[in-house]
C-alpha cells in the first residue's frame, strides 16, 4: 500500500511538472497567446475578453492553477480555431486513437510473442535467422514508410481494405470496423512486433538456460508448457516494461497513420492544433497523454510483482 502511495504521489508530481511546461512553452512559442486563443483575425474586443477570461496578463504560475481548476471540473476550455469546445473535440477525437493503439498493441504482441518463443527455442537456425532479418527491416522503416507499402499492395493493388478510412464503433459494426482500422493497426504494430520480437528473443534465450528451466526439463515436462508458461513468465518484465514505454511513441506513429489513412483521431488533431497555435488544445492533449502513459507506467509498476514473486517480496521486506 505504502509503495502504491509513494508511486501515485510521482504520478501526480509528474503530470503537474509535464503541462506546467507545456503551458510555458506554448506561451512563450506564441507572439500574443490571447489572439491566438481567439482564433487569430478576429476583434480586439475579443482577444481582450479572451486575456481575462484566462487570465493571460498574470504570472504562469496563476493561469497554470486557473488551468488546473478548469481541470478539474472537466472544463478544457474553447477552441475558436475548431468553433467547438475541447471538450467536445476530445469525445469526438478520442475513440479513434483509442482503438488505433489497442490493436496496434494487440498486432504486435500477436505477431512478436510466438515468433520470438519459437526463434528462442530454435536458435541460430533459418526460421530463427529469417525472422532477426525480417524483424530488423521493419526497425529500420518509419511509420510512414510502412503505410505507404501497405496502402499501396493491400489497400490500392488488392483492395482488400480502404486506405481512406472512417471512424466505425466496434460495437455498431465490428467488420466495417476491423476493415477502416486494419491499415492504421498494423502501420504501427508491425514496427511495435519487430521490436518486441527481439526483445522477447534476447530474454528467453537467456532464460532457457536457467537452472529451473533444466530442472522442468529434467522432470520430463514438455516443451510446450516449459516454453509458453515456464520461459514466458520469466522473461515477461522486460516486454510489459517496453510496452508501457510504447505508449508514448504511439501517439507519434499515431499522428502518421491517422494523416496518411484519413483517420479523425487526438494526433491528427494535435497537429492542427500545433500549426494554428491554438494552445489550450495542446495543452488538453499533452495532459491526456502525460495521463495515460503515466498511469500505464504506475499499473505497470504494480503488475510486475503479480509476474515476479520476488519482486513482491522484496516490497514486502521494505
Amino acid at each position: 500500500m505504502r509503495y502504491a502511495l509513494q508511486r501515485l504521489g510521482q504520478f501526480i508530481l509528474v503530470f503537474l511538472v509535464v503541462t506546467f511546461l507545456v503551458m510555458v512553452i506554448t506561451r512563450i512559442g506564441s507572439k500574443d497567446p490571447a489572439r491566438d486563443l481567439a482564433g487569430g483575425l478576429v476583434a480586439q474586443e475579443q482577444v481582450d475578453e479572451v486575456r481575462e477570461l484566462y487570465r493571460l496578463d498574470e504570472p504562469f504560475v496563476v493561469q497554470y492553477g486557473n488551468w488546473i481548476k478548469n481541470l478539474v471540473t472537466l472544463d478544457f476550455g474553447y477552441s475558436y480555431a475548431q468553433n467547438q469546445s475541447v471538450n467536445d473535440m476530445m469525445k469526438q477525437r478520442l475513440l479513434p486513437s483509442f482503438f488505433i493503439g489497442i490493436w496496434a498493441i494487440f498486432i504486435g504482441l500477436l505477431l512478436a510473442v510466438p515468433t520470438a518463443i519459437y526463434s528462442a527455442y530454435r536458435r541460430d537456425g533459418a526460421f530463427d535467422k529469417t525472422m532477426s532479418t525480417t524483424s530488423f527491416a521493419f526497425l529500420s522503416m518509419p511509420p510512414i514508410v510502412i503505410a505507404v507499402l501497405l496502402s499501396f499492395f493491400i489497400g490500392v493493388k488488392l483492395r482488400w481494405f480502404p486506405v481512406d478510412s472512417n471512424y466505425v464503433a466496434l460495437w455498431d459494426n465490428p467488420w466495417q470496423h476491423f476493415r477502416n482500422f486494419i491499415l492504421p493497426s498494423f502501420t504501427l504494430g508491425l514496427g511495435l512486433s519487430a521490436v518486441w520480437t527481439r526483445l522477447l528473443r534476447a530474454d528467453l534465450i537467456n532464460t532457457l538456460q536457467s537452472d529451473f528451466i533444466m530442472l522442468a526439463r529434467a522432470k520430463g515436462m514438455s516443451p510446450r508448457r516449459i516454453l509458453w508458461v515456464h520461459a514466458l513468465r520469466a522473461s515477461a518484465l522486460s516486454l510489459i516494461t517496453s510496452i508501457a514505454i510504447q505508449m508514448g511513441g504511439l501517439i507519434g506513429g499515431a499522428v502518421v497513420a491517422e494523416q496518411f489513412f484519413a483517420m479523425p483521431g487526438i494526433g491528427d488533431r494535435l497537429v492542427f492544433a500545433i500549426q494554428q497555435n491554438d494552445l489550450l488544445v495542446v495543452q488538453a492533449i499533452t495532459a491526456l497523454l502525460a495521463i495515460v502513459v503515466v498511469a500505464v507506467n504506475l499499473l505497470v509498476d504494480l503488475f510486475y510483482a503479480v509476474i515476479d514473486p520476488r519482486i513482491r517480496h522484496a516490497r514486502a521486506i521494505k
